[in-house]
């Protein structure tokens, strides 16, 4: 006989489930701590500890239901594990990240952050990055034109010569840069490689300039300018003008109580998810119990069984016949 309490099961497997999703809290805090790089690793194995649980959970429950397994019986018994693992997960973040791990929090939005800039730098810079950048560079040639001409005594003819050099030098830079940008969009564009890249452009231009102008006074001048310019880029990176724009999204908690109700809500969500696919799987490995009725014999059956008794009790009565 069944038993008629098959909701329990689901409290002592959702009890399973919050305790593995302690025990992963303290696995990732020790990883933490120890700079370990394997968070794929992490997610893929939460993955596999909820289907397991769940199917477990719901694989018992079924055994124990007095009647067929419907798919939203199975679903509410994922449901109901999946909210029991995360109210007692709840309780430990809150237990954990007030009492066991005062700074964990601040660890965590740290990560958060070198997650967040690993993703922008394996972005592409946009347009208007781009248009930024090279106004900025504009800017620093500039600067370090009038460095250099407030730096001596030199000719106005000569000043003139410095501002066309250094002017022309900008102006082709930008265009090999834009020209550059619809061929390859995707590597040397990327935002991790986009700075070292300006300026090997930069330098590659300016080579070419000293090239076909070494006669020219202006020249050497000319060469110290985007010299200078090209080492001052070195500090301007759009990687950390998009992250400081943008790292306020990044979300940061300091509270454990919000931390630990959005964390267990997410927990709460991903069970639920994987439970649709557990409830399929029981629901449709869930034949129907039909009980055998032993049905009434149509009027042709037993007139035909009359029939053959007849025949059976008089053989000889035909062949008189």
């Amino acid at each position: 006989m069944k038993d008629n309490k098959p909701w329990l099961v689901c409290l002592k497997w959702g009890a399973i489930l919050g305790v593995a999703l302690a025990i992963f809290e303290v696995v990732k805090m020790v990883a933490l701590k120890v700079q370990f790089e394997g968070a794929k690793m992490f997610d893929i194995a939460l993955i596999i500890v909820f289907i397991l649980i769940i199917h477990g959970g719901v694989k018992e429950f079924k055994g124990k239901y007095p009647k067929r397994l419907s798919f939203a019986k199975a679903f509410g018994a994922s449901c109901l594990i999946s909210l029991v693992g995360a109210v007692i997960f709840f309780a430990y973040d809150m237990l954990h990240y007030s009492v066991i791990d005062k700074s964990g929090l601040d660890r965590k939005y740290e990560v958060a952050l070198g997650n967040f800039k690993k993703v922008i730098e394996n972005d592409t810079i946009t347009t208007n990055e781009l248009n930024e950048y090279l106004d900025t560079v504009e800017a620093m040639m500039t600067e370090q034109e009038d460095i250099a001409l407030q730096s001596g005594n030199i000719q106005d003819s000569l000043k003139n010569d410095i501002h066309r050099g250094v002017s022309m030098i900008e102006r082709v830079y930008a265009e090999k840069i834009r020209s550059s940008r619809a061929v390859d969009s995707t590597q040397s564009y990327q935002m991790v490689n986009f700075s070292s890249f300006s300026r090997r452009t930069l330098m590659e231009t300016l080579e070419a300039y000293v090239e076909q102008n070494q006669q020219e006074p202006s020249t050497p001048q000319v060469q110290h300018v985007v010299t200078a310019a090209a080492s001052a880029l070195a500090d301007v990176n759009p990687v950390d003008a998009r992250f400081e724009r943008n790292k306020s999204h990044v979300p940061r908690y300091d509270s454990p109580g919000v931390y630990a109700s959005v964390s267990s809500l997410m927990n709460l969500l991903y069970g639920m998810f994987f439970g649709i696919f557990v409830a399929m799987f029981h629901y449709r490995s869930k034949n129907p119990i039909e009980e055998k009725v032993d049905q009434a014999p149509s009027e042709e059956e037993l007139a035909a069984r009359a029939k053959e008794v007849e025949h059976t009790e008089n053989p000889n009565e035909e062949r008189g016949s």
